[in-house]
C-alpha cells in the first residue's frame, strides 16, 4: 500500500505510529514482538520519535536488517546509530540484538546471526537510488543466494559492488517471513525507481523489486517528497 506525505515530519509520524501499532498487536497476543530496521541517515528521526513512543518495549526485540561489517562503536556502524537514536528514552527497555562482532570474523557472525530465531513483527526497510533494499546490492556476487527463496538462511553475506564495507543481510527469505513489510522512501528519484521497480517483474537488477512484486507478506510504502 503507498501512503504519501506532504513533508518528512507528518510522514515520519504516520509511519511511528504504523510501528507502534504493529509491535503492539503482537504484545496484545501474548508474543514477543520483534524490530527490523535499517541504517543510514534516512530512519535517525524515526528512530527518535520511535524512542519516545508509549509501548511495552520490554516485549519488543530490536535487530538489524543489515549490518556493516564494522566494529558496533565506528562512526558508520547501523548498532550505533540504534543504540544512539532508537535504543534510549521510553525504548532503552527493549532488547537488542547485533550482527557484526569483527574481531569473530565473518562467518563466526553470520553463524551467530542465523541462530536468531525470534518473530519478526515488522521489518522497516529503506531503498538506494540502484533499487537495492536492506543490503541485497544488484551486481553484488552473493546477491543469487540473497534472492533464493529455497534456501533458509536468515542472513547472509555481502560484498557490495560500488558501496563501501562487507556487509551481513537479511535474506529475501528472511524478509517474507516477516509479518510486514515497511518501506520509507523520500524525494523524487527514489519514487521514479520505485516506479520503475513496480511496472515490471522482479528482477536482480532492482532488488527492490522482489518485495514490490510478492504477495505473502504487507508491504507498506512511505514516501514524501
Amino acid at each position: 500500500m503507498w501512503h504519501e506525505y506532504p513533508d518528512a515530519p507528518s510522514c515520519i509520524e504516520a509511519l511511528a505510529g504504523h510501528i507502534v501499532s504493529a509491535l503492539r498487536r503482537d504484545i496484545a497476543a501474548g508474543r514477543q514482538a520483534g524490530l527490523a530496521v535499517s541504517g543510514g541517515r534516512s530512519p535517525i528521526a524515526l528512530f527518535d520519535a520511535l524512542s519516545q513512543a508509549e509501548l511495552d518495549w520490554e516485549f519488543v526485540t530490536v535487530t538489524l536488517v543489515d549490518e556493516r561489517y564494522l566494529p558496533p562503536t565506528h562512526a558508520d556502524s547501523n548498532e550505533r546509530l540504534v543504540r544512539k537514536h532508537l535504543l534510549r528514552n521510553r525504548a532503552a527497555a527493549a532488547g537488542f540484538l547485533g550482527l557484526a562482532h569483527p574481531p569473530e570474523g565473518m562467518q563466526a557472525n553470520l553463524q551467530r546471526a542465523n541462530r536468531q530465531k525470534h518473530r519478526i513483527t515488522l521489518a522497516v526497510l529503506g531503498m538506494g537510488e540502484d533499487g537495492h533494499t536492506a543490503s541485497l546490492f544488484p551486481g553484488a556476487p552473493q546477491l543469487g543466494r540473497a534472492l533464493d527463496g529455497a534456501r533458509g538462511d536468515r542472513y547472509v553475506h555481502v560484498s557490495p559492488p560500488k558501496a563501501p564495507y562487507e556487509r551481513i543481510s537479511m535474506s529475501l527469505n528472511a524478509l517474507m517471513r516477516a509479518g510486514g513489510l515497511a518501506l520509507y522512501i523520500s524525494g523524487p528519484a527514489k519514487r521514479r525507481v520505485y516506479e520503475t521497480a513496480a511496472a515490471q517483474a522482479a528482477t536482480p537488477a532492482l532488488p527492490v523489486s522482489y518485495l514490490i512484486a510478492q504477495q505473502e507478506v504487507p508491504l507498506d510504502v512511505y514516501w514524501h517528497p
